[in-house]
């Protein structure tokens, strides 16, 4: 198809969808090369056409035949492209901050736990040793009632009693 002509553009101007039609296809392929050549993406490239020429049937009414209608179509592109790359370049700073404030949330929920853990070590150590023992065997060696009943001869009803204290005791220094 050879270029636009002036009666093409001005049917196009007064809404000959034929003539929209003729033009959209005739830029088609040139336009997405091109975006493409510059963002390397064709999905966005042909996104981009879609864009600028929604835009141009918009403001059909302004064209001016008598001027480079090629021109007018290329600038659009052009502004279209810089402009996505804007948003890009934007979105991707957008998304630098959000994983520099989840790093930093890790970092000072880590530091945190961390603080927990040590006091609770620390609560742990000051309960009496038998039982520290049986709070220890139950949740580290994860024995049952009957097991550290039966290796420390003791009654499970002893096991269970000083667990709820120790469990008490770690709630109550913990909060």
């Amino acid at each position: 198809m050879e270029q636009p002509d002036k009666k093409l553009l001005d049917g196009f101007r007064n809404g000959d969808r034929k003539a929209f039609e003729k033009i959209y296809q005739y830029y088609r392929i040139p336009v997405i090369r091109f975006s493409v050549s510059i963002i390397k993406d064709e999905q966005e490239a042909e996104n981009i056409y879609h864009e600028v020429f929604m835009k141009i049937l918009k403001r059909r009414r302004n064209i001016k035949p008598e001027l480079n209608f090629n021109s007018y179509v290329f600038t659009a592109v052009k502004n279209e492209i810089f402009d996505y790359l804007k948003a890009l370049n934007k979105n991707n700073s957008l998304k630098e901050q959000f994983w520099e404030r989840i790093h930093q949330q890790e970092d000072e929920c880590s530091k945190v736990k961390e603080e927990q853990l040590s006091r609770m070590e620390g609560i742990i150590q000051n309960l009496s040793p038998k039982r520290r023992q049986i709070l220890e065997m139950n949740y580290f060696e994860k024995k049952s009632y009957n097991e550290i009943a039966d290796i420390l001869m003791i009654s499970k009803n002893t096991v269970k009693n000083q667990l709820v204290k120790a469990k008490y005791i770690l709630r109550k220094e913990m909060e």
